[in-house]
C-alpha cells in the first residue's frame, strides 16, 4: 500500500485559529482522508516529521501562518527546515502577512504563499497536489518564476454557511467567526483590506449547526470571532439589534441551560457608539462574559479621524459609561504612536485614559506597528516620548492599565523594515 501524502501543519497556539478553520475545509473535502495530516508544534517536531516524510519517499507540504510581527521568527525556522530537506518538500506560506506581501513571503523562502481566503484554496491546492498536479496553477496561489511573481489569479470570496468553523471530525475546535470583512476600514487594521470593506455573516441556522456538534462534544462555553460584535446581521453602521437577540436567543437554545455564550468580549470587541444602555441591557441579559472590550484606540478627535474610525471621544466616554453601569468589567483599546500623532495628541490620548480609568475602567495599551496591506502600512513604526511613558506606567501602577505596549515598541522598527513597501508588484 502506498503511503499517503503528508501534509503538515507548522502549529502554534496563537496561530491555532486558522490551522483548525483550514482542516475544516480539507475534512468537508474529505481530503484528511486521503493525506496524513500533522502537526508540528516546534520546529524540531517540524525537522523531524519532514525526514519521516522523506525517508518514506512521501511528498510533503508544509503550510504556514504567521502574523507580521512572527515573520523574521517564521523565516529563520524556515530556513533551518529546508536546510535539512531535499527539493521535494514545498512550503506554503498563508494569513493576512503573506497574502498583503507575497512577493516578499517567497523571496523569503516559501515556495507557495496564498494570496486571499483559505478555506476554497486550501482544498484545491491539497487535492491538485497529491494528484501530482501543479500547485502554482492554483487559483489563490503564488509563486516565483526566476525573481518574477506569478500568480494563476485570485481566488473567489467565501460563503462563511459553506465551510465549518472549526475541524470537528479531528476534534479542533475554536471560536466560532460569524463576522468576515468590516465596513469601518480603519487605517491600522487589515480586516477590511484583506476581506472586503462589507459584512458576512455566518448564518443563524449555519451557527446552529456548528453549536450541535459542539454540544455532542460536551462542550457547552462558546466564544465568537468578529470585528464588531453589535454589528452582527447587520449590513452598515447602524446596529441590529433585534437581530442580535434573535442570534443570542439561537445560540442559548442550542447550547441548553448549562451552556454559556461570551459575547462582547474577547475575541469579539464592540465599538463604543454601539453601547448603549440599550445594547448593554440586552447583553447582560443574554451573555455570561463579566466584561465588555471597547475599541477606542485614541483620546484625540483628530486622530480618530485620520484613523476612519467613524466614532467619536464622546462615544467612547457614552459607551464606557453605560458597560460599568450596567456592572460590566470594562476593557478599552488605545494604540499610541499612530501615525501623525503630535505630543499634543498623544497627551489628549492619555488624559482620555486616566479619566475612563478613574471611572473604573482599565485601559488595554498598545504601540502602533505598521501592519502590511494597510493604508499606514509604509508610515514609521510607533514610538512615544518619555511624558507619555511615565504617564502609562504611572496609569499601570495604579491597576488603570495593561497590555503589550512596551514589548511592541520594541518589536516596531524591525517590523518597520519588513513593511516598507505597501504592496506587492502586480503579478504576471
Amino acid at each position: 500500500m502506498t503511503a499517503k501524502p503528508l501534509f503538515l501543519f507548522n502549529y502554534r497556539r496563537n496561530r491555532a485559529y486558522a490551522c483548525h478553520v483550514l482542516l475544516g475545509a480539507l475534512e468537508k473535502a474529505d481530503l484528511d482522508r486521503e493525506v496524513d495530516i500533522r502537526f508540528a508544534r516546534g520546529p524540531e517536531a517540524l525537522v523531524e516529521l519532514i525526514a519521516a516524510g522523506e525517508r518514506d519517499g512521501r511528498p510533503v507540504l508544509v503550510a504556514w501562518s504567521f502574523f507580521s510581527p512572527n515573520f523574521a521568527e517564521a523565516v529563520a525556522e524556515l530556513a533551518v527546515a529546508k536546510a535539512g530537506h531535499g527539493p521535494g518538500v514545498l512550503h506554503l506560506a498563508g494569513g493576512v502577512h503573506a497574502a498583503a506581501l507575497p512577493a516578499e513571503t517567497l523571496r523569503a523562502g516559501f515556495d507557495l504563499v496564498a494570496t486571499g481566503e483559505g478555506e476554497a484554496t486550501i482544498v484545491d491546492l491539497v487535492r491538485t497536489w497529491k494528484d501530482g498536479g501543479d500547485p502554482g496553477a492554483v487559483k489563490g496561489i503564488g509563486r516565483l518564476e526566476g525573481d518574477r511573481y506569478v500568480t494563476a489569479g485570485p481566488a473567489g470570496r467565501v460563503d462563511l454557511d459553506d465551510w465549518p468553523p472549526f475541524a470537528a471530525r479531528d476534534g479542533w475546535f475554536n471560536p466560532i467567526e460569524i463576522t468576515r470583512g468590516c465596513i469601518y476600514a480603519c487605517r491600522f487594521c487589515r480586516a477590511a483590506f484583506h476581506s472586503k470593506a462589507r459584512f458576512r455573516h455566518r448564518s443563524v441556522a449555519a451557527v446552529r449547526d456548528a453549536l450541535k456538534v459542539m454540544r455532542k462534544r460536551n462542550m457547552r462555553d462558546v466564544r465568537f470571532i468578529t470585528p464588531s460584535a453589535l454589528s452582527y446581521g447587520a449590513d452598515g453602521e447602524e446596529p441590529r439589534l433585534d437581530l442580535v437577540e434573535e442570534f443570542l436567543i439561537a445560540v442559548q437554545e442550542e447550547l441548553g441551560p448549562r451552556g454559556r455564550i461570551f459575547f462582547g468580549s474577547f475575541p469579539a470587541e464592540a465599538r463604543p457608539e454601539h453601547l448603549t444602555p440599550e445594547s448593554v441591557g440586552l447583553l447582560k441579559r443574554l451573555v455570561h462574559n463579566d466584561n465588555i472590550v471597547i475599541g477606542a484606540q485614541s483620546g484625540s478627535p483628530r486622530m480618530l479621524e485620520a484613523c476612519h474610525r467613524g466614532h467619536s471621544v464622546d462615544d467612547v466616554f457614552r459607551g464606557t459609561r453605560a458597560a460599568l453601569a450596567a456592572g460590566f468589567k470594562t476593557y478599552v483599546d488605545f494604540i499610541f504612536g499612530l501615525p501623525g500623532e503630535t505630543a499634543e495628541d498623544a497627551r489628549e490620548s492619555l488624559r482620555v485614559a486616566e479619566e475612563l480609568a478613574a471611572m473604573g475602567a482599565r485601559v488595554h495599551a498598545h504601540t502602533f506597528l505598521p501592519l502590511p496591506g494597510t493604508p499606514f502600512a509604509g508610515t514609521p513604526a510607533g514610538t512615544m516620548n518619555d511624558e507619555i511613558r511615565l504617564g502609562l506606567h504611572r496609569l499601570a501602577s495604579r491597576g488603570g492599565l495593561f497590555g503589550q505596549w512596551q514589548t511592541q515598541s520594541g518589536m516596531s522598527p524591525g517590523l518597520a523594515i519588513l513593511t516598507k513597501t505597501r504592496r506587492s508588484p502586480p503579478a504576471s
